[in-house]
């Protein structure tokens, strides 16, 4: 049996350690020894680095083979699904949920086989959510896909329900960054950001997404910012923003429900869009008994006011508040800068940390982590925890014995740079060493 030693890393609460591997499991963490009592024993050097547990991201898409988003769009090429997972290795992420919703189990499996990274599945595929997808979409959705019901995949091992909403379906940044551009350049040859769309967006329909929000002038403003003055009319892109998002929206924000009452009776948590157009229906669900992961609390849909307070009831009703990364530290073609992320971490709202996808532009966990514990808003080892074994603990399926660095643990275990957290040397999955000096083995 193949003995591992990360010789002479730091945890976050201790320094100067070997975490000797054998099994695939963490045997023993012990004060560093010299490298000579190790002889038989592959020796990984992790002097200066800092060891924390592979990283659990319970919010990802384009992670499994299949339909993408849970909207039911065309799924990525295997390549790119692959290319994809590796970006989250090389983050130290060793565990991803793919909440894309309608992936199949035998889908599934052949992800696994291609790739180390351990990748758990959620379903969406109740009544309402396909319905609400083959609405807006539903371009990738098969009839194996469509049969596929939550019912059938928690049975096959889906550790939840989700992502139920999403914003391809409820008018959220997928809308901004794919369906709408998409239309406007059908209709102009205009290729905008998502950025003006989203501008286009809330100017006809408002956050909270409601057709008593249109503001004709703010439409005005809008396509002009967006250089498509004398191209549409306010007329025209009240049609284009209404009808990608309205048909299929009353249909999703029902599905809420309807998914939480199934996640419920399956006894597997449900993760589910939370946003400001949403955050009515997310607090109803709280209200029951069921295990609620509130997706990407920081929406940039919420007034900061607003997250907050309403962050702060689904905590007092027992719901998991998770933050996502999305693009908020560098291309930033949906957010505007870590504020919100901030002021959650500094009120103490924050369980989970995730990436979501921000369009294939997502910033990785551990970057978010260390901007954030410079900033002083949250501890290493809080946020940390927030990434790993809180993540473990929310999702009971998602990694049975990983998220801490423990004797017995599965060894799923990174060392980085604690001077640049998201400079990630070496990754570790099950006892084997799949990525050494930032490069894939």
């Amino acid at each position: 049996m193949t003995t591992t030693v990360l010789h002479g890393g730091d945890l976050v609460d201790r320094c100067g350690v070997d975490v000797v591997v054998s099994g695939g499991a963490i045997r023993e963490i012990v004060p560093t020894r010299p490298a000579g009592d190790y002889a038989a024993a592959d020796l990984v050097d992790a002097a200066d680095g800092l060891v924390v547990p592979g990283l659990i991201n319970n919010h990802t898409h384009g992670t499994a083979f299949g339909p993408l988003f849970p909207s039911g769009h065309e799924g990525l090429p295997h390549e790119q699904v692959l290319a994809n997972l590796d970006r989250h290795l090389l983050e130290g992420t060793t565990t991803v949920l793919c909440v894309d919703g309608f992936v199949t189990e035998e889908a599934l499996a052949r992800t696994g086989e291609a790739h180390p990274v351990n990748v758990r599945l959620a379903s969406c595929n109740t009544p309402a959510c396909l319905a609400a997808a083959t609405i807006a979409d539903g371009g990738g959705l098969t009839d194996e896909n469509r049969a596929f019901t939550a019912h059938r995949a928690v049975r096959a091992g889906a550790v939840a329900l989700g992502e139920i909403g999403a914003g391809h379906t409820l008018g959220g940044g997928g809308a901004s960054y794919l369906y709408i551009p998409a239309e406007v350049a059908r209709r102009t040859g205009v290729t905008i950001t998502p950025r003006q769309s989203n501008a286009l967006k809330v100017a006809v329909l408002g956050r909270h997404i409601s057709p008593s929000a249109f503001d004709r002038d703010a439409v005005e403003e809008a396509l002009a910012a967006a250089g498509l003055a004398g191209k549409l009319s306010v007329e025209d892109t009240r049609g284009i923003v209404s009808d990608v998002i309205l048909p299929a929206f009353d249909i999703a924000l029902s599905g809420l429900a309807e998914a939480a009452e199934q996640a419920r009776a399956a006894g597997v948590p449900v993760l589910v869009h939370n946003a400001a157009a949403s955050m009515t229906q997310v607090a109803g669900i709280a209200r029951t008994d069921v295990r609620l992961i509130a997706g990407h609390s920081n929406h940039s849909s919420f007034e900061p006011r607003e997250a907050l307070e309403h962050a702060e009831q689904l905590k007092e009703l027992g719901a998991v508040v998770d933050v996502s990364t999305l693009d908020t530290f560098g291309a930033r073609r949906l957010t505007t800068g870590p504020e919100l992320l901030y002021a959650m971490f500094e009120a103490g709202l924050v369980d989970t940390i995730s990436t979501d996808y921000a369009g294939g532009h997502h910033d990785p966990i551990l970057l978010a982590i260390d901007e954030a514990t410079r900033a002083g808003v949250v501890t290493l080892p809080a946020a940390i925890a927030m990434a790993t074994a809180n993540v473990a603990d929310a999702i009971p399926g998602i990694a049975p014995g990983r998220g801490r660095i423990v004797p017995g643990a599965v060894a799923d275990l990174v060392v980085t740079d604690p001077a640049r957290l998201d400079r990630v040397g070496v990754v570790m999955i099950g006892g084997e060493v799949v990525v050494r000096d930032g490069r894939r083995v």
